[in-house]
């Protein structure tokens, strides 16, 4: 029962990166990662802003992936398994959806120089 942690563990590294560069601003703006609503994607300003805003907790996710996978390969049995990847996962995804609303409301708040 190592391919749940994987899942997880995989999953964390791509947030971890994808926080990471939108943290520091090195993530363009894109069709595949980061925030992508139509309030972020209208400019790159606004996809910018968002994805800094959202970097935080979008890392903070990856990590959480990171640390659930481990966890969960050092449990006993396979219910220990894939209860902690469970768990990982579901912290990821709740992590995620907090950065992307973050995202979002950054992005409303940048001016649109039109």
């Amino acid at each position: 029962m190592w391919i749940l942690p994987l899942v997880v563990l995989l999953g964390g590294l791509v947030l971890g990166v994808v926080g990471y560069l939108g943290l520091v601003g090195r993530l363009p703006r894109n069709e595949f990662a980061g925030v992508r609503t139509a309030t972020t994607m209208r400019s790159d300003a606004t996809f910018l802003a968002a994805n800094r805003a959202a970097g935080p907790p979008t890392l903070a996710g990856g990590g959480v992936g990171l640390v659930g996978a481990v966890v969960a390969w050092l449990m006993p049995g396979e219910i220990g398994v894939v209860t902690a990847s469970l768990v990982a996962l579901a912290v990821m995804t709740g992590l995620t959806v907090l950065g992307a609303v973050k995202g979002v409301r950054a992005a409303k708040a940048v001016v649109d120089p039109r």
